[in-house]
């Protein structure tokens, strides 16, 4: 059934509005018409099993609220930094279909790309709708939120109660327990905090940087994973942990 994320509910005719692209996509896209159902998203995250009331209008009239929630019981924050071409975008539609909470844009020292906050608040609006759409697409109960740009020196007020950093010495160390450590450590309504470099990995520098802020290096495994694909390999083990290995 289809779903879209919606303002607050209006009382006490118990409808919502659509927002002017929404209505065009229900309408002239999906060719819904009036008295169809659908599945509102307001902004407490509740799910409404909702029939459409005035398509043209874009009014949705709520029938009942539905006990869903497909958030992951724990909060996790992405800090990526910036990779080249369209790479950032792919993992921001992936991360939200795995359960992300909040990204954030980091600026670090290998970074080809280079970003400043007003070139970053430009491309918003495209990234929120990737968001919107993967979250709407994935039954979400929620859009993740996104910021940027941050350096590693801004990332101290960002952490939370588990924080990891994937760095590629740890690897070749063959020390591969911190992931599993840290995952068996969370607990339901805690915070996680994991940190992704660009293609150039990290510098020796911005590693003793986050250690000194109490951020621990994981292991990815064997293998040399692209900068776009380590993010979405610790997004899928922290969902594992959190809702399948509990089964």
């Amino acid at each position: 059934m289809q779903k879209y994320f919606v303002n607050e509910l209006l009382m006490p005719e118990k409808q919502f509005i659509l927002e002017e692209h929404d209505q065009h996509h229900l309408k002239n896209v999906m060719r819904y018409h009036n008295g169809d159902t659908i599945i509102c998203i307001d902004t407490n995250h509740i799910q409404y099993l909702c029939t459409i009331a005035d398509i043209q209008q874009g009014m949705i009239k709520a029938e009942k609220a539905l006990d869903i929630d497909n958030e992951l019981d724990v909060e996790v924050t992405l800090i990526y930094a910036l990779p080249k071409g369209d790479k950032f975008e792919l993992v921001l539609q992936k991360a939200c279909e795995l359960g992300v909470s909040h990204i954030i844009a980091l600026q670090s020292k290998r970074c080809v790309v280079k970003m400043t906050k007003d070139k970053f608040a430009k491309k918003l609006p495209r990234y929120h709708k990737i968001l919107k759409e993967a979250s709407e697409q994935s039954g979400r109960n929620r859009i993740p939120d996104i910021k940027g740009i941050v350096t590693i020196k801004d990332i101290g007020s960002c952490l939370g109660d588990v924080n990891l950093v994937a760095y590629e010495e740890t690897a070749k160390s063959q020390h591969h327990g911190q992931l599993y450590e840290s995952l068996q450590q969370l607990q339901s309504g805690q915070h996680i905090v994991v940190i992704v470099g660009c293609e150039g990995g990290f510098e020796e520098s911005e590693i003793k940087e986050l250690n000194a802020l109490g951020v621990k290096c994981c292991s990815l495994g064997k293998r040399i994973l692209r900068s776009e694909t380590a993010p979405l390999y610790l997004l899928s083990v922290i969902g594992y942990s959190r809702e399948v290995a509990k089964c």
